[in-house]
């Protein structure tokens, strides 16, 4: 569970506004106050995985929004990423009737993907319109805020999003994540839990090929606490044996994937590997980063999420003449992600919107 506080001064006369944000394998909340929404009260993940721990919902939003009541929180915005059951209408269902325990459905409202707010009524009609809208809110939310037209590229726990943006809009055309996926507006690398082996598939190694097995022995999280780009207490997923979160386990979790049994890879081996894994799941991203900056004829990058501080550093090494941003250098907040960007949009919208 990570957790970022701002001062609650202002908190006890206004009426704040919170985002639920609920992904594959985490829960998010942020609170905006609405008179000062650039500087967020609090954020919070808590390690969640929906699909596995489906029961235990409830007594986390019981627990959860009971220890908020101090916060006097007048909206809920509520958010969800794709399907994350076996369709996006029970996915939308389970979580409305979830939160609706909790929260009168009045002070309920969701995103669309037409970048509107909506009663849980109007959700429930299309539920599509509803799940993974999230890039949408971080890329116009992040223009609002910044004022830069650019591509917004998102490295966060378990994905990569590419997301264009000029004059406030967003300049792609997909509706879902399964169009985003066809676009290369959406890949599954990510900071945290990508498994290593989906990377590098036949990893070559001092003039060896091995070919990598796909069950999950490890994770980039392990890859990055290895090359010292991760410390184990910013290790916020489950690890892939149920062990510990060390750098030791990790070098562990590596040979197993190496299917090593003895000692013909020294640590320093090890090391390199990490390291080579990693430079190659930052050059595809940055492949990426390239083909959609040409496609929409943008120059600058707005790096952000989870992992933008190590993407933000290999892309400025490459010493290449792009315009590279790094979001939370010009927003000083805990981390700039779609959660805080949807808070954003609410907080400010005009009434007519």
């Amino acid at each position: 569970m990570m957790e970022y506080n701002q001062p609650v001064s202002f908190s006890v006369t206004k009426r704040n506004i919170a985002v639920l944000d609920f992904g594959v394998t985490s829960l998010k909340i942020v609170i905006l106050d609405p008179v000062h929404p650039e500087e967020p009260l609090h954020f919070q993940r808590i390690y969640l995985p929906l699909r596995t721990k489906k029961e235990e919902v409830e007594s986390v939003l019981k627990t959860l929004l009971r220890s908020y009541s101090d916060y006097h929180i007048r909206k809920f915005i509520i958010t969800t990423t794709s399907p994350l059951f076996a369709s996006a209408q029970e996915t939308v269902e389970y979580i409305i009737m979830s939160v609706t325990k909790f929260i009168h459905p009045t002070n309920i409202t969701l995103y669309t993907h037409d970048e509107k707010f909506v009663s849980i009524n109007e959700a429930l009609v299309d539920p599509t319109k509803v799940v993974s809208v999230g890039w949408k809110a971080l890329g116009k939310g992040l223009w609002h805020m910044v004022k830069k037209d650019g591509l917004v590229v998102d490295f966060s726990t378990r994905t990569t999003s590419f997301i264009p943006v000029k004059d406030g809009k967003i300049l792609s055309e997909s509706q879902s994540d399964f169009e985003r996926m066809k676009r290369d507006e959406l890949i599954f690398f990510g900071f945290l839990e990508t498994n290593v082996a989906f990377i590098q598939p036949r990893f070559e190694f001092n003039g060896e090929t091995y070919n990598l097995p796909f069950e999950p022995h490890v994770i980039m999280a392990d890859i990055f606490l290895i090359t010292g780009d991760l410390k184990s207490n910013d290790y916020v997923t489950d690890t892939p044996d149920k062990k510990a979160k060390f750098r030791e386990d990790a070098l562990d979790r590596l040979k197993r994937m190496l299917c090593i049994i003895d000692d013909h890879f020294s640590e320093n081996d090890l090391v390199k590997v990490a390291h080579i894994l990693k430079v190659r799941m930052l050059e595809k991203i940055n492949q990426i980063i390239n083909k959609k900056l040409q496609e929409h004829n943008l120059s600058r990058i707005l790096i952000t999420g989870i992992g933008s501080n190590l993407l933000y550093q290999y892309l400025y090494e490459k010493n290449e003449s792009r315009d590279i941003i790094k979001v939370s250098d010009i927003l000083k907040t805990a981390e700039i992600n779609p959660s805080y960007s949807l808070a954003f949009i609410y907080a400010t919208k005009k009434d007519d919107e």
